[in-house]
């Protein structure tokens, strides 16, 4: 993890743990596992699911954080020491199911521990950032939303060149997956590289290609490569995982493209 991401997430967690009236000498219970969810606004987070994993045998352990945000776990047996600690939020968003994973804050997730005297690990619900992992088919390298421009090929005169520059906008429809306000994205990039690391949430989009002569050309967009489907906005959502225990954020979300 970057410096300065863990350097945020360490105050983050400091600052969540005073919010709940803990501090980092708050007496642990031996052989369990205890901590909190904050979201980056530093507010609680109820209903997380908590997985806890023996690194070296088998049996998993779930429980979940309160109202508070906090969660415990029962006695853990000392003999299968070290342990994986894993968080998940599972929520229902525009008619869509998600199992979102939740960072590791300031320790990675992945990274094992010892319960023996008691052990705390701590969590946030990101939606924009770096993530902990690298980019895959199974999940960005941020914890917001990735979207891949794809030309809907009509004709030759309708293709968009792959190395051309767009302008983008994205307008939030109500609140984000965390329930926080969004705010209009405008960006400026080549079709090829993409978008990544967009807040996640429900946005209306649109594109207009920027000609070398300066002037702009409003292009026809969708959510798929049906020619009829095409028009001057497309609804996004992005594409996530809806069952838990993966490691990934989000898949990558196509929107496609055509010249008027």
């Amino acid at each position: 993890m970057p410096r300065s991401t863990r350097n945020f997430a360490l105050a983050l967690t400091l600052s969540s743990l005073a919010a709940f009236g803990l501090s980092a000498s708050t007496k642990l219970t031996p052989n369990t596992v205890s901590g909190s969810v904050i979201d980056e606004r530093g507010k609680p987070v109820a209903g997380v699911k908590i997985i806890i994993e023996p690194a070296m045998f088998r049996g998993t352990i779930f429980t979940s954080t309160n109202a508070q945000g906090r969660y415990q776990s029962i006695e853990l047996n000392a003999a299968t020491n070290p342990y994986y600690v894993k968080a998940y939020k599972e929520v229902k968003y525009h008619d869509q199911q998600y199992c979102l994973r939740m960072a590791g804050a300031p320790e990675a997730y992945q990274e094992a521990f010892n319960a023996k005297a008691g052990a705390t690990r701590n969590f946030v619900w990101r939606i924009r950032g770096e993530s902990d992992m690298p980019s895959t088919p199974y999940g960005g390298g941020s914890w917001g939303g990735t979207l891949a421009f794809e030309s809907v090929y009509i004709d030759d005169a309708h293709l968009i060149d792959r190395e051309a520059t767009i302008e983008v906008t994205l307008v939030p429809d109500g609140p984000l997956i965390d329930g926080s306000k969004g705010a209009t994205i405008t960006r400026t990039i080549q079709v090829l590289k993409g978008l990544t690391d967009i807040p996640v949430g429900y946005y209306k989009f649109s594109a207009v290609l920027r000609n070398a002569n300066g002037t702009k050309t409003a292009l026809r967009v969708g959510s798929s490569s049906e020619q009829e489907k095409l028009g001057s906005t497309t609804m996004i959502l992005f594409k996530g995982f809806d069952t838990c225990g993966h490691s990934g954020t989000l898949r990558q979300t196509p929107v496609w493209l055509a010249m008027p």
